[in-house]
Parts: C-alpha cells; structure tokens; sequence
C-alpha cells in the first residue's frame, strides 16, 4: 500500500510539471482558400502573421508603406526563398531589386516579435491560389500567446497594378486570457484596397506576369483608397488579358466573393511530455528496486 501511495504521489507531481507545458502548447491550422469565380483574380502567396496586435498592416487615406506597396505592385512578400524550387530560379533575396528590409516580412520583423509566414498554393507556388484552390498549414506558437494574438495577412489581387487585400485592424485570435477565438471570414469584393502607389492604366508593360514587369508600373504618389475597379471587357485593360484567363476578375460585381481565411486550433501530441512522464517513471521505479535489493 505504501508503494502504491508513492505512485500516486509521484505521478500526481509529474503531472504537475507537465500541465504548463500542455497550457503553452498551441498549434493552429492556418487555410487560405480562392473562392473567387473561375476565370476570376488570383491571390499571390499570402504573408501572414501573429503577433501582439501593435503591427499595423495598412492605414487607409495614407501613403502605403514599402511592404505594402511591394504587395500590391508586386506580389512580394520578401518570403519568396521559401516557396518550393525558388532556388532553380538563381535569384539572390539579398540582392534582388527589392530590398528585403522594405518587404512586409522584413518591416515585421523590424518592428515585432511575432510569427510570420508565406502561404500559397502546392500546385503554382509562385503564382498562388487560382479559383477553387485552397492550402493549409499548420503554426506552432509555442505558448507565447501575448505575442501571437493577433492575426494579419496581405496579397497582391492579381491581375492589377496595386490592387492587394489585408486586415485593415489586426484579427484577434486570443483573447487577453489567452482563450482561443479563431477566425472564418469571407474577403469579398468591396475588401480591395489600391495602394495608391501605381497608376491604374492596367498596360500589360506595368503588370507583373514576369520577373523583367517587377517595378515598371507608373508612379501615382497617392493614399490607400478602395480600388475603383478594372476597366470593362473590351477595352484592352486586364479583364482582357491572358487569353481570358481572368475575364471574370471583375471583383466589382454584386455578392464577388475572393478568399476564405480560416484560422483553427488543433491538438497536436507533445512528445516531450510522454517522454518527460516515461522517464520520470521508469527512473522512480528503477530506483525503487534499487533501494529494496539494497534493503
């Protein structure tokens, strides 16, 4: 009775040691999905971030920051050397024509000290999610959850000069007791922002369907309004480009639906707590026998 009594006790205290580390651990999954119409936009790689709720993507009725115009203009993010086969592309980060401390990744990480990411499609990993594509990832936070609160994220709205979407306020994820909300909304047309930063003659020169178009749009000196729309079908401008691969881009019409963002917790084991609890066992009972054949 007695051995059973220091069982309990002990397992009792290992479980007391562990239960911090259960709290702490928190894994989230992360799916973007394109539920825009087929033939509709494409949304570049999304940046994405967690963070303490002080980093603000974008101010609308002011000039757009570097990272932000780099989005809209671009679809760079400054995460691109992550994206699968970026190294078959020979190109440098560190030397590209952007500088990476003026992407949206590098003005993040220069002002916060959360999580943050790239996420695009499996199937075009450059380009990103084409109409009903969607992907997922999943997002260790590890248990700093005063620093990951919030949520945030930015894409080009391809094809454009400047078009993007992001969170106008940060998305709170956790409450400030650390209890999780989440987040499943729709991004819908009226949620197209212009970066003011290019005009929007949507010449074919200035949108960038290849690596030479990065950069060459005209400047527009503006502030982040709400995109006016593209101009209509016939006219030469990017709902007619590409063979009609994106006639239906038109994200002005009634009830335009572009992506759906989905933020889930999900219980991931915690393999150094099994371990932690195994060996804390196994070194009580090899102990125990010990003392008894001593005994």
């Amino acid at each position: 009775m007695r051995f059973k009594g220091i069982i309990t006790t002990s397992i009792a205290i290992a479980s007391t040691i562990a239960i911090p580390s259960v709290a702490k651990a928190v894994t989230l999954k992360l799916t973007i999905e394109n539920i825009a119409p087929q033939q509709g936009a494409l949304v570049t790689p999304v940046w994405y971030s967690f963070h303490d709720g002080s980093f603000n993507t974008f101010n609308p009725d002011t000039p757009a920051s570097t990272g932000i115009e780099h989005v809209a203009e671009d679809g760079y993010t400054g995460f691109e050397n992550r994206l699968p086969g970026f190294e078959n592309l020979g190109i440098d980060v560190n030397n590209f024509i952007i500088p990476l401390d003026n992407t949206i990744s590098g003005l993040f990480s220069n002002s916060n000290e959360g999580t943050q990411d790239i996420l695009s499609s499996k199937e075009n990993p450059f380009f990103g999610l084409f109409p009903g594509q969607s992907n997922s990832t999943l997002i260790n936070l590890n248990g700093h959850l005063v620093q990951n609160r919030f949520f945030s994220y930015a894409a080009m709205f391809f094809p454009s000069n400047d078009a993007f979407i992001a969170d106008e306020n940060p998305i709170e994820i956790f409450d400030s007791e650390g209890n999780f909300i989440g987040a499943d909304f729709i991004v819908s047309g009226s949620q197209v922002w212009d970066a003011g930063t290019e005009v929007n003659d949507e010449s074919l020169a200035n949108v960038p369907f290849t690596l030479p178009q990065i950069g060459q749009g005209v400047e527009e000196n503006g502030t982040i309004q709400r995109h006016p729309g593209f101009r209509p079908r016939g006219t030469g401008g990017v709902l007619d480009s590409a063979n009609g691969l994106f006639t239906n881009a038109d994200f002005t019409v009634p009830d335009y639906q572009i992506a759906r963002i989905k933020i889930e917790k999900v219980s991931v084991p915690e393999p150094g707590i099994s371990a932690g609890l195994l060996v804390f066992g196994a070194t009580f009972l090899a102990g125990y026998r010990l003392r008894r054949k001593a005994n």
